[in-house]
């Protein structure tokens, strides 16, 4: 269908600036909150471009210190709030929200780790960042204030919080009650204003101390939500900070909150800053007095002059080691900003909370099993202890048949989500093989993970090592086999959609087939490679696996999707809806499945029913919906809406791979490009979009929608790794193997010179690569050091190259092969 776009012009509301790896919002009334996530790996908050967000602890379901309303209108609050009150009474915010002040300028940007808002009001300047630091479970709020003026200003300032029960789906049912069991009290030799509840749902060893604090002498605080805010009035207009104080109220019930009201006096063209600190101490309830000795110990430490720059350096660094795993220099800014500094932003929200939480997300998901490994394939190589220890947690909620649970709750201690779906049990092949390709360290195999007893599906039962949770969980697909030797879907593979087709028991998976053939390449690949004997086990399953696939998936134009319970075929030319689906096309010949012709087919077929201006339909024709009211339909989800022909940016990462295995340059950086947020926001409008311009969306409704090009499910979605993998691994072809560092790039014709860094075991690889000839795909030379080192089928860095060298200089050379 076709779109009459409201296109904006995009640098009225952002700009990006890449050297500071930040992008700068430049109105707050965007079409949804544009979002922040800051951590330390233990204490997290997320905050919006207008101050909206909330923090936790571990859980952002069973530890969440303060409130976030993910649906409901005012959109995006509360949140950290800061209010600035002028002697004449003008109340206004930073961030600009809460006080919704008119300002005489304002800015708001998004770093790695920290966002900062710079506002301007009636001669004072005010800067205020947030960042939780990396030892301490506090974000930290920095605020300085420049006073432009010609005289000395007085400025009372406040700090606001609206603190939470902790356990998010008890307080949405039992609120009412809960507020019985809380206190707010003010510590007067700490100066900080404190909160405990004590309710139901959460274990009370764990129980946590919430603290607000400043490094400022507190004038006026408040514990109550009520008196702070006063009667029928929002965060806009609070009473208190109208009439310039606080009440001293705190609470033995009631709605909580955490207020603190400083006062800063500055004279002209000088600078006042001040910090505040909110914090938290598990164990409270249970031992209150230590939790106090904790608290003190961190507020001594953070108000010591100089720490909190030390933890703000601290942080750069951290992400500063985490960049430099991987950067490049492109042809095109747009592309080498987003590879660069968004994806590898994106990788690490992904990698620390898999799908659970956003503004719209509260946090429920918990850990995918499918989800958290994929996740972990782009951390594996620029953090491999992070991912070893993601992946040994899951192999830990593996049963002893193979199968494992589809999510897991490891903060919150509540049984897993058991069913059985065809496909989560192969992606840890995947993450276990780049963990030791990028270390070489095949001892991870050798480690002991428990598995997870089937009958409370609690507590462990038996153990084995790594390398055995993986075949189990290759015998598992084995002995789940159907009639025509492909995975049966069980609940679903991947794509939860298949499951309807699977009604009976009897419905199978071409796709999991064809994933199951990648897990035993790479199960196969690492046996030889420490020494193990089933190898040719392996092999023979690989073998019919193979066999089974390629005399029963192919349509004739096009690889088919499946069989359902009667064996007819989905994803089929003789299909009404679902004619052609895009996971089966792809995964043929990333699992090489099949001839080339077969694959390039299969993938002309993408290009020919699949894609749209911005981005690849995961199926089409849509199917029937409940929305069109057909009592027969086949999904709720609407026409164009998520895995009914929307366009599913996850699976869109695959094909890439796809087209650039095939040595399609041209088209692979098509869909890559077009797929970028900020390039799919030029095209329909910031209105349609509606998400950030800088992270990956799972889905963006497709165009049998009249809300074609919305982008959904921001930020935590499988897109960011896969996106990440997809450039750096295969698009720009830089991946460990098992016998050194690949580089097989394929790129556009029309690039003749770019350039890679990649830190691989202890040495940075400097790659400049060269298309003299302007090819797609193929590399003839490789120099390294000044040296040619000659290759067979691929250009490889072995080990033995990079023993004991810090760093080396690579030149490869692209071109064509003269037969």
């Amino acid at each position: 269908m076709n779109i009459n776009y409201n296109k904006q012009e995009l640098t009225k509301y952002f700009s990006f600036d890449d050297k500071a790896r930040e992008i700068n919002i430049h109105r707050h009334d965007i079409p949804q909150p544009w979002i922040n996530y800051l951590s330390n790996g233990n204490f997290h908050a997320f905050i919006s471009q207008a101050g909206g967000g909330f923090a936790w602890w571990k859980s952002p379901t069973i530890f969440r210190l303060t409130r976030y309303r993910h649906h409901h209108l005012p959109i995006d609050s509360p949140g950290f709030y800061i209010y600035i009150r002028q002697q004449d009474g003008t109340i206004w915010s930073p961030a600009f929200r809460p006080s919704d002040t008119t300002l005489d300028s304002w800015r708001a940007s998004h770093a790695p780790g920290m966002t900062t808002f710079i506002a301007e009001k009636n001669g004072v300047l005010a800067t205020l960042s947030f960042f939780v630091p990396p030892d301490y479970d506090v974000l930290i709020w920095d605020l300085e204030l420049s006073n432009k003026n010609g005289e000395t200003v007085d400025l009372d300032i406040f700090a606001y919080v609206e603190n939470s029960q902790l356990d998010w789906e008890v307080e949405v049912q039992s609120e009412y009650y809960n507020k019985m069991q809380l206190k707010t009290w003010f510590d007067k030799e700490l100066e900080s204003v404190n909160y405990l509840f004590h309710g139901n749902g959460v274990r009370n060893s764990d129980l946590p101390l919430t603290y607000l604090a400043s490094s400022m002498p507190v004038e006026t605080y408040s514990g109550s939500r009520n008196e702070f805010i006063g009667n029928y009035r929002s965060e806009s207009r609070p009473i208190a900070v109208e009439r310039g104080y606080c009440g001293n109220e705190t609470l033995e019930c009631g709605e909580p909150a955490s207020a603190l009201h400083v006062k800063a006096s500055i004279g002209h063209n000088k600078i006042k800053r001040m910090q505040f600190f909110l914090g938290t101490v598990n164990g409270a309830l249970v031992d209150i007095e230590n939790a106090i000795d904790k608290e003190v110990e961190t507020l001594c430490a953070l108000r010591k002059r100089g720490e909190v720059d030390r933890q703000c350096n601290k942080l750069k660094k951290w992400w500063d080691e985490h960049f430099d795993a991987f950067q490049c220099e492109l042809p095109n800014p747009v592309i080498e900003r987003q590879i660069n500094i968004w994806n590898t932003i994106n990788s690490v929200q992904t990698g620390r909370y898999s799908r659970s939480v956003n503004t719209v997300a509260p946090g429920v998901r918990g850990v995918g099993f499918r989800d958290t490994s994929q996740d972990m394939l782009a951390i594996a190589y620029r953090r491999p202890k992070w991912a070893e220890e993601k992946i040994l947690y899951l192999l830990s909620q593996q049963y002893s048949d193979g199968h494992v649970v589809h999510t897991a709750f490891p903060e919150e201690k509540k049984k897993p989500q058991m069913s059985i779906h065809s496909d989560d049990h192969l992606w840890p092949h995947l993450v276990v093989y780049a963990i030791v390709a990028e270390t070489g360290d095949i001892s991870l195999l050798e480690k002991k993970v428990p598995y997870l007893s089937l009958k409370d599906h609690e507590s462990p039962d038996g153990e084995g090592t790594v390398w055995e949770h993986l075949v189990k969980a290759i015998e598992f697909t084995e002995n789940n086999l159907g009639k025509h030797g492909l995975p049966l879907t069980m609940t679903s593979d991947w794509n939860d959609i298949i499951g309807r087709f699977n009604r009976s028991g009897e419905g199978e998976t071409i796709f999991a087939g064809e994933q199951y053939v990648l897990a035993l390449c790479k199960l196969i690949k690492l046996a030889k490679f420490a020494g193990k004997d089933n190898a040719e086990c392996f092999e023979a399953n690989l073998k019919r696996q193979i066999l089974s696939l390629e005399k029963y998936a192919w349509d004739g134009e096009w690889w088919r999707r499946g069989f359902d319970d009667d064996s007819n075929p989905v994803g089929s030319s003789t299909c009404d809806a679902g004619k052609i689906f895009l996971n089966p096309q792809s995964w043929a010949v990333i699992s090489g499945i099949g001839n080339k012709k077969q694959q390039e087919k299969g993938m002309k077929a993408v290009g020919q029913y699949l894609n749209t201006e911005v981005g690849l339909k995961i199926l089409s024709p849509s199917f029937s919906s409940w929305t069109s009211g057909e009592e027969k339909a086949q999904t709720g989800f609407g026409p164009g809406c998520g895995e009914n022909g929307g366009i599913f940016c996850h699976a869109n990462t695959w094909a890439i791979i796809a087209e650039a295995m095939l040595g399609n340059g041209e088209r692979a950086w098509q869909y890559f490009s077009q797929l970028i947020p900020y390039n799919v926001m030029k095209k329909v409008g910031i209105d349609r979009y509606r998400a950030e311009p800088y992270a990956w969306v799972s889905n963006i409704i497709g165009p049998d929608n009249s809300q074609f090009g919305w982008g959904n499910v921001e930020q935590i979605t499988g897109t960011a790794p896969w996106m990440d993998i997809t450039a750096t691994q295969y698009l720009l072809g830089v991946r460990a193997t098992l016998n050194g560092l690949l580089i097989d790039p394929c790129i556009p014709k029309d690039w003749d010179v770019l350039k890679v860094k990649r830190r691989y075991r202890g040495c940075l690889i400097n790659i400049t690569i060269e298309n003299p000839d302007g090819v797609n795909k193929c590399v003839v030379k490789m120099v390294i050091d000044g040296k040619e080192i000659a290759f067979e089928d691929h250009a490889i860095i072995t080990p033995l190259i990079l023993r004991e060298k810090k760093s080396v200089q690579v030149k490869i050379i692209m071109g064509k092969i003269e037969l």
